[in-house]
């Protein structure tokens, strides 16, 4: 289990990549390209995984932060599903966690 400093330093370091990223992606011709999917990251990115999360967690840095253990430790699609649905039960009722990986 991390200490909170150990975690608010890894969300502030994943926040400050991901704005990186959707700046990126942010390239006109990719968002005219990709205009659901760009508008989709932009707004997960700015989405508080519950009502009132006051550790600035928000949607798409979570997602990502689980999909990046997911991948270090070769989980299945199945498993990470079932990960996600525990998680989310778990969380508030108006979490915006998603229930599985598809």
């Amino acid at each position: 289990m991390q200490s909170g400093s150990q975690y608010e330093l890894f969300d502030v370091e994943m926040g400050d990549r991901l704005e990186d990223m959707i700046r990126d992606l942010g390239q006109e011709s990719f968002q005219q390209a990709h205009a659901p999917m760009y508008d989709t990251l932009q707004n997960d990115s700015k989405k508080p995984l519950y009502p009132g999360c006051k550790n600035s967690l928000m949607l798409l840095s979570t997602v990502l932060s689980l999909v990046n253990v997911k991948a270090r430790y070769g989980w299945s699609d199945k498993s990470f599903s079932s990960l996600l649905q525990v998680a989310h039960d778990m969380l508030l009722e108006k979490n915006t966690l998603p229930k599985s990986y598809y």
